[in-house]
């Protein structure tokens, strides 16, 4: 059997098949370099995207440990102590339930006094809150 021309045919010394493995080996020795590199870029971006996430999880722990911070009670307590002169209701402010039965009483009757009182001065009443079911409606 005879072999085919171009598995012998030489240029230069060299037969066409054995540059021909040639270059189809050099180009997959590039091509893997180059997919290499291209798959290594990608990670470092990966890695990016990932210490960033690391960062934002730091700054949302610091947020939350300063938002315990700033609305814990005794700050709260403070500010309003500072600022509208507010403080702890003291024992003398206290009813005790008996005398809260007998308190409401005298409650609505002096505001019945009041709204009483208001129309005879001339001064128009005043305006009364408007009720949420019919605020609804309207």
């Amino acid at each position: 059997m005879k072999t085919p021309r171009f598995l012998s045919a030489r240029i230069r010394g060299f037969r066409i098949v054995n540059l021909l493995a040639l270059t189809v080996l050099l180009i997959i020795a590039l091509g893997s370099y180059a997919l290499k590199t291209l798959a290594g870029a990608q990670d470092a971006g990966g890695a990016g995207v990932e210490d960033q996430i690391v960062q934002e999880q730091r700054r949302i722990r610091m947020l939350q440990a300063e938002i315990a911070t700033l609305g814990g009670p005794q700050r709260i307590a403070d500010l309003s102590r500072r600022y509208l002169n507010l403080g702890p209701v003291d024992a003398k402010h206290d009813i005790p339930a008996e005398a809260l039965a007998a308190a409401i009483p005298r409650a609505n009757a002096s505001r019945a006094s009041a709204a009483t009182a208001a129309p005879s001065s001339g001064a128009p009443p005043p305006a009364r809150p408007m009720d949420p079911a019919r605020a609804a409606v309207q």
